[in-house]
């Protein structure tokens, strides 16, 4: 058990060494922590998860420039900033003290994924702006997560139930996925505050998720234009992260919606070329988001909460789980 534990703590630090060299220069570190155990009693679905990222300016001569100036017209025609990512999570079904298969309830699974985003700043017509992601993840499901352990070692910490149906969890497979958003912002000022409101469109393709999704956000407060985007709680977002593109101090709140197509999850769908446990996805689900981000000095705290509608046919209810990451900037 401590060995596969070792086992993910070692492929982080070895991700973070990576990272390391090129966070020396000017960028912003973030540690961001889902748990679905900020806002509900429940251990089930999305669990919990935490991600690492190391965000930077990219000036006109960066090599991003060059993978911008490829893609179609119209498209992240420049990069602002770009992140690199790790993350780690565990999906489980509701009554994780069961060893039987639960079939009508979804797989065990754990994930872990790395990769990166470039993110894009466009003036538009007036008060008009455009911001867009372009997200790309590599990463592997399965027992070679070692989530089993991790979820165990977590839950005797804490005296909960102990899980032990994990030997029903999806097998190890490979993932490759890229991701794009893009969001429509229309400024303007409410005495001492900003205002920020638009439309928004997100896909996913991949051998993890395939999905389009659009949807609304407003943010309100001050120093708007200091960050991009909103938390990200889970891949199923499509690139949706927050930014914090220049330092300064400020807040705001965030309220949105979104409805996404889903034509595939291999988290609900199962092993793409093995057999495995699945349940009967659900093509339309919806997302709410409520946050609050705080700025100033050189940090930065923002907590967010989701609620998510069903996700496959034999779901109890919606799903209601909360993020909160912090940041600084180098």
């Amino acid at each position: 058990m401590y060995k596969a534990t070792g086992g993910i703590v070692a492929t982080w630090v070895a991700g973070w060494m990576l990272v390391a060299p090129v966070s020396a220069s000017p960028g912003v570190v973030t540690l961001q922590v889902d748990n679905d155990g900020m806002v509900s009693s429940d251990d089930d679905n999305y669990t919990s998860g935490v991600e690492l990222l190391w965000t930077q300016s990219t000036p006109p001569q960066h090599w991003t420039q060059r993978i911008a100036g490829g893609l179609p017209s119209g498209w992240l025609d420049q990069v602002d900033a770009l992140s690199y990512h790790l993350s780690y999570r565990m999906y489980t079904p509701v009554e994780v003290e069961r060893r039987d298969l639960i079939e009508d309830d979804r797989p065990y699974a754990g994930l872990l994924l790395g990769g990166l985003t470039l993110y894009g700043r466009q003036p538009l017509h007036g008060t008009w702006q455009r911001e867009e992601a372009l997200q790309f993840d590599i990463g592997v499901v399965g027992p070679l997560t070692s989530a089993d352990s991790v979820q165990r070692e977590v839950h005797r910490f804490t005296n909960s139930q102990r899980p032990r149906g994990w030997s029903h969890q999806l097998g190890n497979e490979a993932i490759l996925n890229a991701a794009y958003r893009r969001h429509w912002w229309h400024g303007q000022s409410l005495g001492s505050l900003e205002m920020q409101h638009g439309p928004g469109l997100s896909a996913s393709l991949g051998n993890l998720l395939v999905q389009a999704g659009a949807g609304y956000g407003l943010r309100l407060g001050q120093g708007l234009d200091n960050s991009m985007g909103w938390p990200s709680l889970g891949v199923e977002q499509g690139g949706y992260r927050q930014v914090s593109m220049s330092p300064g101090s400020g807040w705001h709140v965030l309220a949105a919606l979104q409805g996404r197509y889903v034509a595939h999850n291999l988290l609900l769908d199962g092993n793409t070329v093995r057999n495995s446990h699945s349940v009967d996805r659900r093509e339309w689900v919806g997302d709410a988001v409520l946050g609050l981000s705080l700025t100033w000095e050189q940090w930065e705290v923002s907590l967010a909460h989701v609620w998510r509608s069903k996700e496959f046919e034999e779901q109890e209810g919606s799903t209601v789980h909360g993020a909160l990451s912090l940041s600084y900037r180098l």
